[in-house]
């Protein structure tokens, strides 16, 4: 054995902090899940905002996506847009390839109660508790009082920081009922075309390409707009800048129509001063001097 360290040996030491090292390992990969987790479905819902009041989606081209079916298997809520819209839409081509419209899917158990939720914590807290092995390996080998208490307390210690990993899988909310305003699914039972619309979504540079067309659009109503304020810690977020098909086609009449009115009138009317025509009446309707 090596030579003691405070009365403890240093095998104790190293496998001791081989065990907490595990424990902190363990809630760094259940961290790393959970931000993973969260930038897919960012990822996967880019440019639709949730409404929880309404339990729908909100696209950017302000059109609604509301539930249609609950997959019981998965726990995931299924949305999907009118076909009549989408396929109408001037933007299709950006979002999805579905002549069904588009479809959007929502876990419906916060993690980490969800199924992929409950996987990873269960990675991450057996990570964390195999440190109990390496601190029972090293008692049997037989040290002194020191080395016991040690490692006693470095079990403690492990599993005392384990709890919280493990309180989630040991149980779940109750109110985590099945909703019942909407058809419940299997998991097989899945639209071949949502599948389809899935795969060209992933490998088909569709969402990519409806992030560049946001992003252009973004830049264009940005050029024109003051500087926008940040979340200032409390409240609602900001309103996302972006804008609408109907809003942008409303903007784009409202300047033709400025336009034939200068056209009509010769020249630009003046703000806040008559029309030249309007003065010309005003001639005619005075008598002559």
């Amino acid at each position: 054995m090596d030579a003691p360290l405070w009365g403890v040996d240093f095998v104790v030491w190293m496998f001791c902090a081989y065990a907490l090292i595990l424990v902190g390992v363990g809630y760094g990969l259940d961290l790393l899940a959970k931000r993973t987790s969260q930038q897919s479905s960012a990822k996967r819902n880019f440019g639709f905002h949730y409404h929880e009041n309404q339990d729908a989606w909100l696209c950017s081209e302000d059109q609604w996506l509301f539930p249609t079916a609950f997959d019981r298997d998965n726990r995931v809520m299924h949305y999907r847009a009118s076909s009549i819209v989408c396929n109408t839409c001037q933007v299709k081509n950006t979002c999805t390839t579905s002549m069904m419209g588009r479809e959007i899917t929502r876990e419906v158990d916060p993690w980490p109660y969800s199924e992929s939720g409950r996987f990873h914590r269960g990675i991450a807290l057996a990570v964390a508790v195999s440190g109990l092995v390496l601190i029972a390996g090293v008692a049997i080998l037989g040290h002194t009082a020191a080395d016991i208490a040690v490692e006693v307390a470095t079990a403690v210690a492990v599993v005392a920081a384990s709890v919280p990993l493990a309180r989630h899988l040991m149980r779940s909310p109750a109110n985590f009922v099945e909703p019942t305003h909407v058809k419940v699914v299997d998991a097989d039972e899945i639209d071949a075309a949502v599948l389809a619309d899935r795969f060209a979504q992933k490998w088909g540079n569709v969402s990519d390409e409806r992030k560049r067309a946001a992003a252009l659009e973004r830049e264009r109503v940005l050029a024109d707009a003051a500087p926008a304020t940040g979340w200032r810690g409390r409240g609602t977020r900001d309103t996302p800048l972006h804008i609408s098909s109907a809003l942008a086609m409303k903007e784009r009449l409202k300047r033709e129509s400025r336009g034939a009115e200068v056209i009509h009138d010769g020249s630009a009317p003046i703000p806040g001063g008559p029309r030249p025509r309007d003065i010309g009446a005003g001639r005619e309707e005075t008598p002559d001097s």
